[in-house]
């Protein structure tokens, strides 16, 4: 009987595993491929940035990994002690540190939105460009007045 209860939980565990094995086996090649485009883009943005700059970049980078991982843990802990204790100030606690989370978040986002944003050129139009002053005639404005 134990033997039965074995080969229908193997068998179950094959029914889950084996298809994502062998879907891992045969995008391998895809992994590879974009694992070697991942690192010419890498070399390209390096090549096209002093030192400092990446320096910079990488040192602003493990300040707001930092920053999540602070307020990260500083929620879950707060949740964790309003769990345990039972009290509502700790439950505001985490309710402080999760609007800060997602307020930090918000605004990681929103810089790195503005940053792919294309900025449109802005075009100046001289008044003497055209050569000749004209006169724009006023539309008369009409009411519809509605019962």
């Amino acid at each position: 009987m134990e033997i039965l209860a074995f080969l229908i939980i193997g068998g179950v565990w094959a029914v889950f595993l084996l298809p994502s094995f062998f879907e891992g086996q045969k995008s391998a090649s895809m992994r590879s491929t974009r694992s070697f485009a991942r690192s010419n883009d890498l070399l390209a943005s390096v090549a096209l940035r002093s030192a400092d700059e990446v320096r910079a970049a990488s040192g602003a980078r493990r300040r707001r990994r930092r920053a999540v991982a602070i307020l990260g843990s500083g929620a879950l802990g707060s949740l964790g002690a309003a769990v345990i204790t039972g009290s509502t100030v700790w439950l505001g606690v985490t309710i402080f540190f999760d609007v800060l989370l997602a307020g930090f978040v918000t605004a990681l986002l929103q810089a790195k939105a503005a940053r792919f944003q294309q900025v449109a050129p802005v075009v100046s139009i001289d008044s003497a460009q055209g050569g000749e002053a004209t006169e724009v005639e006023a539309i008369p404005t009409i009411r519809i007045v509605g019962a």
